[in-house]
């Protein structure tokens, strides 16, 4: 495996009910400043971006105490506002990769990340992909690596909370062509 790097991206605005996710975290991805002193992303990153502001732009908001919030923490919700989980992550994802192709050149990876616990007690809270979009999740070690990325993003934007975009850089072996 190659030397893995993840970056956390900054200044990315709270979204809003309609936003294309792919058009408002563009200009940011562009500012992703890496330890070997490159600045932006690559055709061939992965792009790790929390569930939250893709909820929020699919409009998944609820009245809260009607409906089971989809968040395990409420960081970012105004509070007489619930949040469901986004829909159809995948496409979802396969969406916001064809928007940074456009405007990136290339196939990044796109996984969309939320938090899940631990199957143990006492092993806390790992955040874990709900969906993705060119990574190859039929290997048989694709599910693993991808929840891999996703832990790993968690990490980097840990306290964070105005950076729920990170990039992963150094992963091809998971990277495929098609949407998937």
């Amino acid at each position: 495996m190659a030397h893995i790097q993840a970056v956390s991206v900054p200044g990315i605005p709270t979204l809003t009910t309609g936003d294309d996710v792919a058009a408002v975290i563009a200009p940011h991805l562009n500012t992703a400043a890496w330890p070997d002193g490159y600045v932006g992303m690559r055709g061939d990153d992965i792009v790790v971006i929390s569930g939250k502001i893709v909820a929020k732009a699919q409009g998944r908001w609820h009245r809260f105490g009607e409906a089971p919030d989809g968040f395990r923490t409420r960081v970012g919700i105004p509070d007489k506002l619930g949040l469901k989980a986004p829909d159809d992550v995948d496409a979802a994802a396969a969406e916001i990769r064809r928007g940074l192709a456009a405007r990136f050149g290339g196939r990044p990876g796109v996984i969309i990340a939320g938090s899940g616990s631990g199957r143990e007690p006492g092993r806390g809270v790992v955040d874990i992909a709900l969906g993705s979009a060119g990574l190859d999740v039929l290997n048989a070690d694709g599910d693993s690596v991808i929840d891999a990325i996703a832990a790993l993003a968690g990490v980097v934007s840990m306290g964070e909370q105005s950076s729920p975009v990170v990039v992963v850089r150094g992963v091809p072996e998971v990277m495929i062509w098609e949407d998937l």
